[in-house]
Formats: structure tokens, sequence, C-alpha cells
């Protein structure tokens, strides 16, 4: 039954919460040993940690203000207006975070650090010291001609003057510069800084050993990157006057041959580097990226991140370098939408990847020639509001909530995939949604039922008060919680757990974690009716009118009570009869549970049974029954007897 609460009451009270905002499980480590729970309530995002921590203590914060005592200090507001849920997004070795708030920077988690996604800035240019600033190979300041450059290997010898065989030549004159790009914990790429003042090599034109006239740079003045940065890559230019080219290449680490390390210096504090790499071990090029900046969606497909909705450009859409989450591609921006309409959802499918605007969906998917990723219009008609609202069935159908009710799309063996709209069945409620609320709708699928679950605003309220599940054919609705949002937990346990409001039996209601179709002795919701409104039934035949006498239920005996029938007629509302129906044969009375006395019976597998109900609807065009009950009950099957019954309200023929 449930809700439960995730956190029960061991005796010290439950945890208190604030207006929840989002939640999300997932498994880290190399074989998923490392269990996470997330969630944001107010201002702040926690991490659960453990039942057996004092009341109030089972949550610790990780991202919030100074206030809270966070594992890192980040602001992003608390209000109450209509916003996309917080988005959390499992990758290979941790959890991209984008807080429900003001303009939310995004944050990256690996079960032990939380800092910001990437790096938001590029460092400082480096300081070069090369003969015209006085350095000699160890730095002890300018001594004789043949010493200040003795061991050197940078500068470009004059092909016309060399003398191998006596190991002779002359230097032409050479210039160089560089840069520096951090790298952290996680590989993660800041932007390159700007290129450093040239580093000038005069020329030698008398013959001399070549190992006394090639020379050394100290690149000076290396900026240290912000906390979690474990590496800086120092990147040259070959002699830009004669080697034809002004790139930039990446250094490997302490001048030694190869690619050995993952940075040229691997520390976050040296500010000086004796370089001296000759330009033909320059062979790499640096990656260009750019810097993160605000956004509010994110997902994972093709091995990459996929950020949108960025901050005064909501139409864009970024990817990352491969299996760096926070890496940013230079000049691989795509705008699905020409016209730079805002993204409103992302979800990986078989056949790519999905983006949505309010007004329309998109699949991306790799280029033809393999070298970069093209934008297709999937339905130029159809898009999605909510990004928390988008999840996949066990099927592969991927469902949604778009403006005018519920879409999913539908992958086939080859191309694009279909999506169609699925729900027009309850299209009436559909149009009874808080329009300006729909964006905060969130959903997940069971995986024990194989069902689709949205919660959404209907009618006046500011919170997602009704859920609506799709099992692949039908729509059934429940309102136990109030879901700010949900998640299922990525483990054995496959539980759905709602961040969000619901009602213990005769309280107040209460902000929470709370766990669905689960149920503890310390804490009983409030009572709820479950009910099955059938279809208009002679419907078919509706022009010849007829009276309904008998209606007959196909039940599973469950409980001793008694189910309350309400009967419907000519496609009206009101109700026009109830009566009752036991919930058990009363010719073969059971045994029920929590009444019989033990060991004075048998204890059976509940039985279907037939039950009879009489109904009184005479000369009506049509009619329905909508039959409900406060406890457990499970209904199979209907069927009715009726008697035919002319047109009472028109003369009969002559």
């Amino acid at each position: 039954w449930g809700p439960a609460p995730y956190v029960p009451n061991y005796g010290s009270g439950y945890p208190s919460y604030q207006t929840m905002k989002g939640i999300f499980h997932a498994r880290l480590g190399q074989n998923g040993e490392r269990d996470i729970l997330l969630a944001q309530w107010g201002d702040q995002i926690r991490v659960f940690e453990g039942w057996n921590a004092a009341a109030g203590n089972s949550w610790r914060a990780l991202l919030g203000p100074s206030a809270s005592s966070p594992q890192l200090v980040a602001t992003f507001g608390a209000d109450k207006k209509a916003r996309f849920p917080a988005q959390f997004v499992s990758t290979s070795n941790g959890i991209v975070i984008i807080p429900a708030g003001d303009s939310p920077r995004p944050y990256f988690y690996d079960g032990e650090e939380i800092l910001p996604l990437g790096y938001e800035s590029p460092p400082g240019a480096p300081e070069g010291l090369g003969p015209d600033e006085g350095y000699t190979h160890n730095f002890d300041g300018l001594a004789t001609d043949a010493e200040w450059a003795k061991y050197g290997r940078i500068g470009t010898l004059s092909t016309d003057s060399i003398n191998a065989a006596a190991n002779l030549g002359r230097i032409s004159t050479g210039t160089y510069r560089a840069a520096v790009q951090w790298v952290d914990r996680w590989g993660n790429l800041s932007p390159l800084s700007g290129r450093s003042s040239p580093v000038r090599i005069p020329p030698y034109k008398d013959d001399a050993a070549i190992e006394e006239r090639l020379i050394q740079i100290l690149w000076a003045s290396i900026a240290p990157g912000p906390k979690g940065t474990i590496g800086r890559m120092l990147l040259r230019t070959k002699d830009e006057l004669s080697s034809g080219t002004l790139d930039l290449f990446e250094m490997s680490c302490y001048a030694s041959e190869g690619f050995l390390s993952f940075s040229t210096i691997p520390d976050n504090s040296t500010k000086v580097f004796a370089d001296n790499t000759p330009d033909s071990w320059l062979i790499r090029k640096p990656e260009a990226v750019v810097a993160v900046t605000a956004f509010k969606l994110y997902a994972v497909a093709f091995s990459r991140g996929w950020a949108a909705n960025f901050e005064g450009d909501p139409g864009r859409l970024h990817s990352t370098l491969p299996g760096r989450w926070g890496t940013f591609e230079e000049f691989a921006e795509i705008y699905p939408d020409p016209s730079g309409n805002a993204i409103t959802g992302l979800q990986k499918v078989a056949e790519g990847l999905l983006v949505f605007t309010v007004s329309t969906t998109f699949l991306i998917t790799p280029s033809d020639g393999g070298d970069g990723f093209v934008s297709q219009t999937l339905h130029p008609t159809i898009g999605c509001v909510a990004p928390s609202s988008i999840a996949t069935l066990p099927s592969g159908q991927t469902v949604w909530l778009g403006r005018e009710g519920f879409f999913a799309h539908t992958p086939v063996s080859y191309g694009q995939g279909t999506i169609a709209l699925i729900s027009g069945p309850i299209d009436k409620h559909i149009r009874g949604f808080n329009k300006a609320r729909m964006l905060q709708a969130c959903a997940a699928v069971d995986v024990r039922e194989g069902v689709y679950r949205c919660w959404v605003a209907d009618q006046a309220s500011t919170t997602n008060n009704i859920c609506w599940e799709f099992d692949g054919t039908g729509w059934k609705r429940r309102n136990d919680v109030d879901a700010a949002a949900v998640c299922v937990t990525d483990d054995h346990r496959s539980m759905m757990l709602v961040a969000g409001r619901a009602q213990e039996s005769g309280q107040a209601v209460t902000e929470g974690v709370w766990l669905l179709d689960h149920q503890v002795q310390s804490w009983v919701p409030q009572g709820r009716e479950s009910s099955i409104k059938t279809a208009w039934m002679r419907s078919g035949r509706s022009k010849m009118r007829g009276s309904p006498l008998t209606v007959y239920l196909w039940l599973r005996a469950r409980e001793s009570g008694t189910l309350s029938i309400e009967v419907q007629r000519d496609w009206k509302s009101t109700v026009t009869q109830t009566v009752t129906a036991p919930l058990y044969s009363t010719d073969d009375t059971p045994a029920f549970w929590d009444t019989a006395v033990l060991g004075t019976g048998t204890w059976e597998q509940a039985r279907p049974y037939w039950t009879r109900v009489d109904i009184f609807a005479p000369s009506s065009e049509v009619f329905r029954l909508k039959i409900s009950h406060t406890a457990e009950w499970e209904f199979i099957a209907i069927a009715f007897d009726e008697a035919p019954q002319g047109d009472t309200f028109r003369s009969a023929p002559k």
C-alpha cells in the first residue's frame, strides 16, 4: 500500500525536510559497489548517509549555502517558482548534478568529491625566459658564451652551414610561445590560456658545437588551477619563424620522450618548468575546448555528454569530448531548431539522441563521414514541455509529456522510429492540467510492473498532485503522494522513490522522501479510495434504449468488506444510484486474514468468484459504473443483463 517514509522512525523522529526539488539513485565504482542516493530540498543537495544515523543526520549536505555546512559552498536559491526539477545524470565515473534554481552551475560528484563540472575560465598565460632574459639551463644567471645554452635541445640549425662531421653548426633566429591548460581529477580540460610573449633565440653565425648553441627555455608564472586540478598541460609552439606553423603542441612530462603522463606538470603547485623539448618531439595538438557556462539539461549519448538550454542561449546543444563529461569541444555546437527555440528535453534512444523543444522533436545521429553529428527533424509539431517527464519503458518505447498530452516514440528495426499521441482516452483530464506548471512534471518507469508513471499538477494545484500510469495499452491514475521528483533505485531492489509530500493518517501533509507501494507499521498513510470506472456501456446500440437490470462482477476474494457501486446514465456524471456488493462469495465464506483463528482452518489462495448486483437504470441510452473500495480488492471482469425498452420520449409509429 504505502507510501512509506524512506527513513523510518527508529525512536528519534523523522528527518526534517524542506520543499523537495529532486531525487536520484545510482551505483558508482568499477563494479557498482558504491550506493549513492541524492536529493535536493530547499537550497541544498544532500547525500543519504544511512539509517543508523541519528534523526535529522541521515542526510549530509553536499552542496548549498555556507550556513548549512556543506561539502562545497554554492548558492542557487530556494524559491517555489515553476522550474524543471533538479537534473541528475549518471556517467561511468560520477554523477552530473544540475540543481533546481536560478542559473545553476552544473556540478560533478564521484561519491567522494563534489566540484563544479569542468572549468568556467582559462588559466593565465605563462611567462617565458630565454637568452634575452638572462636564463641559463641551470638558472644561475648569465655565464660564459659556452655555458649559457649548454646541453640545450631547442633552436633551429641553419641548414647551409651544418658540419655534421665536426658536430658544428649555426643557429637561426627563432621565437617560441607557450600556453597552459588545466586538467582535473576526472580528466576534464580547461580552455587554453592566452599565449605567452615570444621567447627569442638570437642568431649565431660562427660555427660552434651544436650542444653549446641549442638552448633551453624556462616557463614561469604557470598558474595553479582551482580545487580539483591535479595537473597542468604545457603547450608550446615550434620555432615560429622557421617551422611554418604557429600551432601549439603538447609537451610531454619533464621533457621525456612519448606521452606517458596525463599532463606535462602532474601537480597543482609547481609554477616553473624547464623546457628542453626539441621541436621534433612536438607531435600532438591540444584539444580545443570552451569554458563551461550554466545550463539546465544534460544527457549521455555516443559516449559523450550533451548539454542544452544554456543561460542566454537556450537553443544550443553542445557535446563534450568522449568520456570527459565537463570538457566541451570548440565548434561542436548544434542548433537543432534554426529559430533558436529553447531545448526542453534530451533522451537517449536506440536510434540516437532525441532533442525536444516545446513544439518540435529532433534526432541527433552521427554524420555519414563519422567526423561529427547531424540533426534531423523527427516531428515538426510535437515537442516536450517537461524534461523530467521523459522515460523509457522496457519495450523500448519512450514516453513524455507534450503540450497536447502524452506522446510515445516507438523504435523500429530500420529508420527513425515513430511518434504518436497515446493519451487520447484521457484527453478531457489533460485539458485540466495546470499549464503553467507542466514544465515541473516528473516521471519514471516502475521496473517491476513495467509501468510509466508521470506526476503532474492538476487544475490549480502548484504541486504535482496527480500521477498518471501507462502500461503500454491503457491509463490509470493515483494520488497517494505529491511528487516533486521521482527515481527508481539502480540495484536489485528497483524501488520507486518519490521526493515530495505525503500524508499520515490523521496528520498534516509532510515533505520527505517516500518509498511507493511499501508500508511500515510506524507510519500509517492517509486512507484512500481505489476505483474502476467503466466505459459507457451500450454505446454501440444507444439509439435503442434499454433497461440494465443486473450486473455481474467477477472478483477475487480478498477481505470481508463490501464494494461501493455508483450508477451513471445517458452520458451524464450525475450518480443515479449507489449499491453495494460483497468482496467474497456468500455461498462459500472463506477464512480472512486477521479475523480467522490460527489453526482452525486451511489457508487457501484467494479464489475468483462471481457476484450479482441489481441496478436501476430504466430506458437508458448508455450507463456506466464506478466501482470503489478503500482497502485491497481485485477486479477481473464485468457482464450485465438488460431488458429491451422502447423509447418512452417519442411516439411509436402508426
